[in-house]
């Protein structure tokens, strides 16, 4: 059972390091996103659940943007609340799992702000948070029906 923990782990490192490079390219370089180069000003939103509430609200009118926009944050970081417990080699549990998930949007936000590619929202910390707080659901399920098997 140690071997088949030790390779899933191995996996699992390979994997969050993809995870990283390609999420690092999305939030930063990809010019489909809106990233790049920055040319003008991004704006910021410190307000909690003001923009969440703006999609919400204007869903007749914003419709797959709103999705695309929520979905996405949240999305963009599941892969970290599932992977970051597979590769520690110590217990790492749901709480230090959250703190660490949500420790690194907020780098993301604040290097977005400084360098103006994309926007600061508080509200994308909020939503990669509960993304970070699902994928480590998801991790903790697997863990009970993969691991507990043996």
């Amino acid at each position: 059972m140690d071997k088949l923990k030790t390779k899933f782990r191995f996996l699992g490192l390979v994997l969050f390091i993809l995870y990283i490079l390609i999420l690092c390219y999305v939030l930063f370089f990809a010019e489909g996103f809106g990233r790049g180069m920055a040319v003008e000003v991004h704006g910021y939103n410190t307000v909690p659940f003001n923009e969440i509430r703006r999609y919400i609200n204007n869903f007749d009118r914003l419709g797959m943007i709103s999705v695309i926009n929520v979905g996405g944050n949240i999305l963009a970081f599941m892969p970290f609340g599932f992977f970051r417990p597979v590769i520690s080699r110590k217990k790492s549990g749901f709480f230090k799992t959250l703190i660490e998930g949500c420790l690194l949007s907020c780098i993301v936000e604040v290097i977005q702000l400084t360098t103006n590619v994309g926007s600061f929202d508080v509200d994308d910390i909020i939503l990669n948070t509960v993304g970070v707080v699902l994928g480590y659901i998801v991790f903790a399920l697997f863990k009970i029906i993969i691991w507990r098997r043996e």
